[in-house]
């Protein structure tokens, strides 16, 4: 409401003098600056201080004078000295001093400064892990990071200055990995580290990946005695402040753990009773003993639970009264053997992200195009499967919506909400992408010049999955549900 009124003054101010004055010198107008730029608005902090000049376009011998809406959010004085007081909305106006009809004006927005100031035992709302200002008006912004290792998993999670990477891919993956980390972490902080479970493709790219990670707040993992770069990650950073507690000790709310951590005050995630997580005489958990969490974030709930089978999957609904939820994660990059038709009607969700690439040969070193290297150009082997894709188009708002998104042609994946029940979604053009081989009936072709094979499919890393090639390539219309046979005939 405020900032509504605002602009109504703003407003009413520029159509009452249009910034200008006919006088006996002629027509004058006066614009505001900062740093020598024009501005009509600002977005400023608390504890900002600044100044501003006016400008007009002939001389003036009168003053210049400075007026703030609203004193205790702006102070203003008459040499146009700038101090942010409080969180709020303002204008700031300039006039000739003896002819207000010489005016201009801006409107300003000020909000506290993102600043962390501690952090919290996680356990409660009143006592966060990030204790401070996050930047509560910030979105929460979810990325799947394009992997290029045969499938591999890596999920980098932002709420305003709050951080939380899950898994790390393979170790060729750490890189891409470590990118966006730096590129977002920009405190050497991160609020919160998971690994869902021990296999590579998930955690033999930890250690590059935190290369620029100074310190860790809280690292939530799969438990056991632990072994490799797990294990290295709870050694480098537990000296360092990190609290660290197991999947097996947060269900059973043992050594200090919980089920529930409090990241801010409205964002907080929940470790699910799978009723498989393995105990501290256990060094390894396989796909069936992945860490399943539900991030919260007002009406936005996000589901994910690394590589969990059907019966782990089974085991978690009888031990849990599960929400419907917005996004999910497929399970084991939508394999066959998870993501069971039980699960996705219960959790329900809005959106379905499956984070695999175009898969190359086991035990193939990735890297760029080669010449020699033709497997599976054209995506057509490899996960998602097929029985999967029929059961996430079987669930019920994705029947309806048809919002299913995957790596392979969305690149990195972004899914972006202020709280609501849905979100915003961003791809990126492919690193990996796959080609289109029917215009060369079937033969891969090799462009010198390109140091690529020709006709790579691109332009689609903002489509939805049955709207690309590769869903045709792969047969999977059939499980498209009947109104959309229907209405694409």
């Amino acid at each position: 409401m405020k900032k509504f009124i605002c602009l109504i003054i703003l407003l009413l101010a520029v159509a009452l003098t249009g910034c200008a004055s006919l006088t006996d010198e002629g027509m004058i107008s006066l614009e505001i600056l900062k740093d020598n730029v024009a501005v009509n608005e600002l977005d400023v902090r608390v504890g900002d201080i600044f100044q501003l000049e006016a400008k007009t376009t002939k001389e003036v011998t009168e003053d210049i004078l400075w007026v703030s809406s609203n004193p205790e959010v702006l102070n203003i004085d008459n040499q146009g000295n700038v101090t942010v007081l409080k969180n709020g909305n303002v204008v700031v106006s300039a006039y000739v001093d003896g002819k207000g009809y010489i005016t201009d004006s801006i409107f300003v927005d000020s909000s506290n400064k993102v600043e962390q100031l501690g952090v919290g035992s996680g356990i409660s709302p009143e006592d966060p892990i990030y204790i401070g200002n996050e930047g509560e008006d910030e979105p929460l912004e979810i990325y799947f990071i394009e992997m290029q290792h045969i499938y591999a998993d890596s999920l980098f999670i932002k709420k305003g200055n709050v951080e939380i990477l899950i898994d790390s891919g393979y170790e060729y993956d750490g890189q891409f990995v470590n990118q966006v980390v730096t590129e977002h972490c920009t405190d050497g902080i991160l609020d919160c580290l998971m690994v869902s479970h021990s296999d590579g493709d998930h955690i033999d790219g930890l250690i590059k990946a935190l290369e620029n990670v100074e310190n860790i707040s809280l690292m939530v993992d799969y438990g056991g005695s632990g072994s490799g770069n797990v294990l290295k990650t709870r050694n480098k950073y537990i000296p360092l402040g990190m609290q660290y507690h197991s999947a097996y000790d947060s269900v059973n709310f043992l050594n200090g753990a919980s089920d529930t951590y409090y990241l801010t005050e409205e964002f907080y995630f929940e470790v699910l009773n799978t009723g498989q997580y393995i105990t501290q005489n256990e060094s390894s958990a396989g796909n069936g003993e992945s860490l399943a969490v539900i991030f919260y974030y007002k009406d936005f709930k996000f589901f994910t639970a690394g590589d969990l089978t059907t019966a782990s999957e089974a085991s978690l609904l009888k031990n849990e009264d599960l929400p419907e939820v917005t996004l999910y994660k497929a399970a084991h990059h939508g394999s066959h053997g998870s993501n069971s038709q039980d699960l996705l009607d219960t959790l329900n969700p809005y959106g379905i992200a499956i984070s695999a690439a175009r898969a190359n040969q086991y035990q193939a070193k990735p890297g760029k195009p080669t010449q020699n290297n033709t497997y599976n150009l054209d995506g057509a082997s490899g996960h998602p499967a097929a029985n999967a894709i029929d059961r996430f188009y079987k669930a019920p708002r994705i029947s309806e919506n048809l919002n299913v998104y995957w790596n392979a042609v969305n690149g990195t994946m972004k899914f972006t909400t202020y709280g609501e029940d849905n979100f915003t979604f961003q791809g990126s053009p492919t690193m990996k992408g796959y080609y289109d081989l029917t215009l060369t009936n079937g033969v891969a072709v090799w462009n010198e010049e390109l140091q690529d094979f020709e006709n790579k499919v691109t332009g689609e890393e903002n489509l939805r999955l049955h709207e690309t090639k590769i869903f045709k390539f792969r047969g999977y219309e059939q499980y498209l549900p009947d109104w959309y046979k229907e209405q694409n005939k």
